[in-house]
């Protein structure tokens, strides 16, 4: 006769989790994701802040640079004296946020807006208009351009002051002999406003003096 077997035991069943440990292990997962989330946003803000700054400063970078550089030499080839009324670098009219630089280019002691003249190749017109509106710095040559092109965008406010040979403030065009300019920029495009500290703006001043004999500084000054 075989032997009887032996009787077995209930069989234990397999352990799981209890719904305090599923409570527990979910809250330290949301708090590491947590972690996490506030990281990453950290880093994209600080990405945004760079990135607009640097766009900004070279929107104000550019806009100064063009403008300086055309207002430093305005008046320039002053041509035969008398042939017509007194006239000036900077025409009659100029405002806080416009103004035209005059360039008697071909010499005949006159401005003369529906002219063109190759300087070094290039054709030029005899005023030229930087006008402030809406967010752009707008730059029309006399003659060139049919119409005001922008030069670049994103600006929030600019503004001319005009000094006469001694520094001080004048609104007579025949007396300017500097123009201080003063650019606030932002960003052009509207990436990612939604956290504020992106949203970041660029101020610069600069002068300008410009080059003709009526404005060098007299000697023994």
């Amino acid at each position: 006769m075989s032997a009887a077997a032996e009787p077995r035991g209930p069989r234990s069943p397999a352990r799981g989790f209890t719904l305090a440990e599923l409570l527990v292990a979910m809250a330290s997962a949301g708090l590491v994701l947590a972690g996490l989330v506030t990281f990453l946003m950290a880093g994209q803000q600080s990405f945004l802040i760079g990135s607009n700054q640097i766009e900004a400063q070279q929107n104000v970078r550019i806009a100064i640079a063009r403008m300086i550089d055309e207002i430093r030499g305005a008046g320039n080839a002053p041509g035969a004296p008398g042939t017509c009324p007194p006239r000036s670098a900077i025409s009659a009219g100029q405002t806080a946020t416009s103004l035209t630089l005059q360039n008697d280019w071909n010499g005949n002691g006159c401005i003369d807006p529906g002219v063109v003249v190759m300087v070094a190749g290039t054709p030029r017109g005899e005023q030229v208009t930087y006008t402030f509106a809406g967010s752009q710095l707008l730059r029309q040559e006399s003659a060139v351009n049919n119409a005001a092109e922008p030069v670049v965008g994103g600006i929030q406010t600019l503004a001319f002051t005009y000094l006469d040979a001694s520094g001080a403030v004048t609104a007579t065009a025949t007396s300017i002999c500097s123009v201080v300019v003063t650019i606030r920029t932002r960003p052009e495009t509207s990436r990612a406003t939604a956290y504020p500290q992106g949203r970041v703006f660029v101020e610069m001043t600069d002068t300008a003096r410009i080059r003709n004999p009526g404005c060098e500084p007299k000697s023994g000054a």
